[in-house]
């Protein structure tokens, strides 16, 4: 943040030096004016004497009547004091150097208090406030932890809209242990962002494990509230699939399991799912499940700008689309600014179409788009990041930053 200043203080002070600038050159240019004055009426007295003069040599020569003499040369006087008249009515006015200064002094506050405002009102300030306050707090949390988790209880205290301050205080508490406090956290997610069946899954598996294990009737009540958004939540069929691994009822958990792996995109989502799944299967007497077909594991993240600007509500699309970008996706899925960095996995079910797959595709174009408005369609004022051409050829792991505004 101090960063920030520094560089509107130096803006200022350039703006500063274009203002004032005229006012140190205002008594050279002064005197310029004023010589340039002199020197015209000194012009227009010479040209004055010669005139006359040769009104008195064609009079001597007699090319001038003696009778429109006096007339003539009156006309030529007349001239003279016209000029004169026409100068002393538009004199150079000189303020007192006071007076600029103040008058520049108050221009300049002007400029900054209108520019601070607009920066208010239209400029990224809380965004950017929370990111350098973010930042601060994990290189304090270097050297005390007790004192990061302090003061970023009381950044979200102060800022209690801050969507990614309760994500990460959330986080932190549940590797402290401290379940209630982050289920309480995830609700302060909820009530922000608005109910969807992520976060309610999110916050009824953070209360079972504080309950025992077990699914007690505030963890289901969640979990009817999430299955009710969306039945097919990865999130909530991976929490009754544990449920049911608890109760030693391994078929349960098996289909719970598997319904989830059709939906999961996190990459440490689907191994663990695996490993799950393989494990009742073979409790069951059952044949591994068959994993087949390429797959991209993308690691998420946002550019410094892309982090301040977009809104952490905002929902992200990951596309792969063939070499050339025509006709639909082969394989997509979303999630939201909020999850950020992560890391999700594009295969075959992801496909749009059965037969419209990343099998069927030799080379691929991976893409992530920020889209403010919640539609696939790309949107002035989207944020999205572009892979290379990348080979279709078993499973791959790359990294895919949003940098990008439309």
């Amino acid at each position: 943040m101090i960063a920030l200043w520094i560089g509107m203080f130096l803006l200022a002070l350039l703006t500063a030096l274009f203002l004032i600038w005229p006012v140190f050159r205002r008594t050279r240019l002064m005197e310029n004016l004023e010589g340039q004055q002199h020197a015209r009426q000194l012009a227009n007295i010479e040209l004055y004497h010669q005139k006359l003069a040769q009104l008195e040599l064609d009079l001597q020569e007699g090319r001038v009547d003696e009778a429109a003499y006096p007339e003539m040369k009156a006309e030529i006087e007349d001239l003279l004091l016209d000029d004169a008249q026409l100068q002393q009515r538009k004199p150079w006015h000189q303020p007192g150097r006071g007076v600029m200064v103040s008058a520049v002094a108050v221009l300049v506050a002007a400029v900054m208090a209108s520019s601070w405002m607009l920066y208010s009102r239209l400029g990224a300030q809380p965004g950017l406030e929370s990111y350098f306050a973010q930042q601060r707090l994990i290189e304090e949390g270097r050297q005390d932890f007790a004192g990061l988790l302090r003061r970023l209880e009381e950044t979200v205290q102060a800022n209690p809209n801050d969507t990614q301050g309760w994500s990460l205080l959330a986080r932190i508490y549940i590797d402290l242990g401290r379940l209630e406090d982050g289920a309480e956290a995830i609700g302060e997610l909820i009530r922000i962002q608005g109910a969807s069946a992520r976060l309610l899954a999110q916050q009824a598996q953070v209360l079972y494990f504080h309950d025992g294990n077990r699914i007690s009737p505030r963890v289901q009540q969640l979990i009817d509230q999430a299955q009710a958004l969306d039945a097919g939540e990865p999130a909530t069929l991976s929490l009754l699939g544990m449920a049911a691994y608890q109760q030693e009822d391994w078929d349960a958990a098996r289909r719970h399991w598997e319904a989830a792996l059709l939906r999961a995109s996190s990459v440490d989502a689907i191994e663990s799912l695996r490993e799950g799944i393989a494990e009742v299967r073979e409790r069951l007497g059952m044949k591994p499940l068959q994993v087949g077909g390429p797959e991209f594991a993308v690691t998420i993240s946002l550019s410094n700008a892309a982090s301040l600007l977009a809104d952490p509500r905002a929902t992200v699309f990951v596309f792969a689309h063939r070499e050339g970008g025509g006709g639909a996706p082969l394989a997509a899925t979303r999630l939201r600014v909020a999850d950020l960095p992560t890391t999700v996995l594009l295969s075959d079910k992801q496909a749009m179409m059965p037969d419209n797959n990343l099998s069927s595709a030799e080379r691929v174009v991976i893409q992530a788009r920020v889209a403010q408005r919640g539609t696939p369609e790309a949107q002035e004022g989207d944020w999205q990041g572009t892979s290379e051409v990348l080979e279709v050829d078993g499973q791959q792991r790359i990294e895919l930053e949003i940098n990008q505004q439309l």
